[in-house]
């Protein structure tokens, strides 16, 4: 249906005349110009004439600018050339939301809605709409029209006595006179949830203008509501080829990472019928990666990691993260990499980074120049920025270099990365999770080493993992056996499944193979897995008397266990509660009990009895904190005082080790010790063999 102007208008007067309008264009009249935007729901155009709200997406340009002039009129106070209403439309129906890289021809001049990430945003700048200009001979004035980034001059002068026509003309504009309104460029990148695998993201750039300008920041999510345009590549020669970009008019933002996920009343009395399952937990364990065999309290730990605690907001404005850390060390071969895909895959926002190839700039935020044309400095989002409210997975974080792997302790403890670069200073949010994976320094754990002597990452940073495990692969008859089994098991349902339904293959049971292999079938759906995860965000349990008084007897009991020594630090007690605000969550409810906290204190535990056991049962934190463990230190004293005592000229490793034997050191100690005091530059080893103390 074609609609002529006069039609348009009394559409829109009629939708304007609705109570909530009236109300919206009386505020304008009394705020302008700090307030000049009327915002439509999408909604009320399309319940006053479906056919109407089909016409306003197939011609935007025309609908809107009628738009702008039936809400100017009534607003009796704006006269002044250039003074307008924006009229700004939100909420498009799902067919008019496009994927960046979907956008064709066919969408060009029509109002589409493109969700993505910022990943870059420019300062913002006013743009000349209006000029006023006066001729140099006689002082008219004329105003002129500023549609594009190119001053237009008038044409001739506008003196009624047409004297100055005859003669050259030159106009002087006055800027400060004329009209602006404010621009912004911005870069906005596709959801990196929604791609298929090894796909690049597309990019789309787009134009804000006005009152809505300034409102971006790099890595929001958000989407635009906006015209496609063209713009003619600048080539020296003509080209048929040109380039899109949005002409945004009105931005929505995305406020959680589960707002995309539509949970219906039928989903809610599933996911209620879930939470009062007995087995839920070992059902969601079993949910998780199950084509990978065991390995239940990793899948348990990042089943609550998925979960996550609560973030919390003190009186003094102190925010306390929510989000759980983990770090997955591990053999060859152990499915550390395969398991951090999966992850990256379910959770929400999950990003895939691998340490190898990701640097600084990359993780955080890279400085690059702006397209305006002036050649200005702006920040690019990185990975852990784009990975905002959602999950973080970085393999090979042994691979990284030290000066990269540094980016990751802010990001990790305060969730926000400070950047100074190319003049710029700014903090970006990161409120994300972080599920890490890196091998031992040996590429294979050695036996006769202790694993946290093993690990070459530095300890601050380690510190800052709430869960670490150790993932071995040792020959073990009966397990191999189970794992190989398993192996061949999912291979074979995923050779059955490909088998075209109907089809036989001869001396082969189809249906045998799918009904013997169902163990390797989640549990529960990912769709109905992130509805849950979904539904589990309304809530924010609260810690119980009896669930304190487990974490806080488990913490004093660990602390106190190591005589001299620190076994465990506040950083540990801060992972027992995230953990068991997790639990609490996970069953849908809203107090921490003493089943979640025991739960939480049982993983801890476990991760570090492997990972900092000091032979005898007890915990030597000290080593993962600082890399010295407790021994170690106070075997320091010793040397130093015999290299004070009998080291004046230099001492041999073999006197060394025989002033020692005398304190009950053994040669191994001595070495261990003598590396740690060299390391920390504090002993010297000149040409001839000798240690000479410089400390």
């Amino acid at each position: 249906m074609i609609y002529e102007d006069g039609d348009i208008q009394a559409i829109w007067s009629e939708i304007f005349s609705k109570d909530e309008y009236r109300a919206e264009i009386a505020g304008i009249a009394d705020e302008y110009p700090q307030r000049k935007s009327l915002v439509v729901d999408y909604s009320d155009i399309n319940g006053y004439s479906v056919e109407f709200a089909m016409f306003l997406v197939d011609n935007p340009d025309k609908c809107l600018e009628i738009a702008r002039k039936a809400a100017v009129s009534l607003i009796p106070s704006i006269s002044r050339p250039g003074d307008k209403v924006n009229v700004r439309i939100v909420g498009l129906p799902r067919d008019s939301k496009v994927d960046i890289r979907n956008l064709r021809a066919d969408h060009l001049g029509k109002l589409v809605a493109v969700e993505g990430l910022a990943r870059k945003v420019t300062t913002v700048k006013p743009r000349m709409t209006y000029a006023l200009f006066r001729c140099a001979r006689c002082g008219a004035e004329q105003w002129v029209e500023q549609p594009g980034n190119l001053l237009r001059e008038p044409m001739m002068c506008s003196n009624p006595d047409g004297t100055c026509n005859r003669q050259a003309m030159r106009f002087i504009i006055d800027e400060k006179a004329s009209s602006y309104i404010d621009t912004q460029k911005i870069e906005v990148q596709e959801s990196p949830e929604g791609l298929r695998g090894g796909a690049q993201p597309e990019r789309i750039t787009g134009y804000v203008e006005d009152d809505i300008a300034g409102e971006i920041t790099a890595g929001n999510r958000i989407t635009l509501n906006g015209i496609l345009r063209t713009v003619e590549k600048p080539d020296r020669d003509k080209s048929t080829i040109f380039e899109t970009y949005l002409d945004v008019i009105s931005v929505e933002f995305e406020q959680h990472e589960y707002d995309e996920i539509v949970i219906t009343e039928d989903d809610e009395r599933e996911i209620l019928l879930m939470s009062r399952d007995p087995y839920l937990y070992d059902n969601i364990v079993k949910s998780i990666s199950p084509s990978l065999y065991g390995m239940e309290e990793v899948k348990g730990a990042i089943a609550l990691q998925l979960f996550g605690g609560c973030h919390k907001q003190m009186d003094d404005g102190t925010v306390m993260r929510g989000d759980t850390h983990i770090l997955l060390i591990g053999d060859p071969g152990v499915a550390k990499s395969q398991l951090l895909r999966y992850m990256s895959r379910l959770a929400p926002r999950g990003i895939y980074a691998s340490g190898k190839s990701a640097s600084a700039a990359g993780l955080t935020a890279a400085a690059v120049r702006d397209d305006f044309g002036d050649g200005r400095w702006t920040l690019e989002a990185g990975a852990l920025v784009l990975a905002d409210k959602g999950l973080a997975c970085i393999d090979e974080l042994d691979k990284m270099t030290d000066q990269d792997r540094s980016s990751l302790h802010e990001a990790m403890e305060s969730q926000q990365i400070s950047v100074a670069k190319a003049g710029i200073t700014a903090t970006l949010q990161c409120r994300c999770s972080m599920l890490a994976a890196a091998n031992p320094k040996w590429g294979r754990f050695e036996d006769g080493e202790t694993i946290a002597n093993q690990i070459d990452l530095p300890p601050a940073l380690i510190s800052r993992f709430d869960m670490i495990f150790v993932m071995t692969d040792k020959p073990d008859k009966n397990r191999d056996t189970r794992i190989s089994e398993h192996i061949l098991s999912t291979h074979q349902r995923g050779q059955a499944r490909m088998v075209p339904e109907g089809s036989t293959v001869e001396g082969v049971d189809i249906t045998g193979i799918i009904e013997h292999t169902n163990n390797i079938k989640p549990v529960y759906s990912v769709d109905i897995l992130r509805k849950y995860v979904a539904y589990s965000k309304r809530l924010t349990p609260v810690m119980t008397e009896d669930a304190k008084r487990i974490i806080e007897d488990s913490y004093l009991r660990i602390r106190n266990a190591n005589n001299g020594g620190v076994s465990i630090t506040a950083r540990q007690l801060e992972a027992f509660i995230r953990l068991s605000e997790a639990s609490a969550k996970m069953r849908l409810s809203n107090k921490v009990e003493d089943v979640d906290a025991n739960r939480a204190v049982d993983l801890v535990e476990l991760c570090m009895t492997r990972i900092a056991g000091d032979g005898s049962g007890g915990i030597d934190g000290d080593i993962l904190f600082t890399g010295i463990s407790t021994k170690e230190r106070n075997k320091i004293p010793i040397i130093v005082g015999i290299m004070r005592r009998f080291g004046e000229t230099g001492l041999t490793l073999e006197e060394i080790v025989r002033h020692a034997e005398n304190e009950g050191l053994v040669e191994a100690d001595v070495v261990r010790t003598l590396k740690t005091l060299s390391d920390s530059g504090e002993i010297i080893k000149d040409n001839k063999g000798q240690y000479k103390y410089v400390g």
